[in-house]
């Protein structure tokens, strides 16, 4: 039987290496091993697409590399996600368009204070309908999602970096 999910790890995937390292290093908790940890964020950060690629191969809809003579150039919607953990509010949200290995559109982060959970899927909905019309693909869905830490929100002004200046 597997391992249980480290929620310590998990969370601590979401925050920039330099944060992390301040958090759980000598300075912090001394929980930070090096590689270790550096494998097991790497490991956090795209569990998804590793668990999705292993139900492809078993379903044996993966073709090998060998087989393969040029990418398939198929539109992804990757949605990335500020927040810490995923019963918390959710802080902000980006859009972005990839066909095959290229990125061709973002829709910059919004800070979703006060959004329901309908406001969200309008948002994402009405993104996916954007890049439908602009680049002329059909998207079926979203592809991927991402967390991220709050604290990596690029939006200024921020609500949480305003907080972090007057204490």
């Amino acid at each position: 039987m597997p391992t249980k999910t480290s929620d310590k790890c998990r969370q601590c995937s979401k925050l920039s290496v330099e944060t992390a390292i301040a958090r759980h290093g000598e300075s912090g908790d001394g929980c930070w091993v090096g590689e270790r940890c550096h494998k097991r964020r790497t490991y956090y950060k795209k569990r998804d697409l590793y668990n999705r690629n292993r139900r492809l191969k078993y379903r044996g809809e993966k073709e090998s590399a060998a087989q393969l003579t040029d990418i398939p150039t198929v539109p992804a919607i990757v949605v990335y996600f500020y927040r810490q953990r995923k019963d918390e509010p959710l802080h902000a949200l980006s859009v972005e368009l990839w066909i095959g290995q290229q990125k061709k559109a973002t829709r910059e982060p919004v800070h979703t204070l006060g959004w329901k959970e309908a406001h969200v899927r309008e948002y994402i909905t009405n993104a996916i309908a954007l890049f439908n019309q602009q680049y002329e693909v059909s998207i079926s869905g979203i592809a991927a999602t991402v967390e991220l830490n709050p604290g990596l929100c690029t939006l200024d002004p921020c609500p949480l970096k305003i907080e972090a200046q007057e204490s």
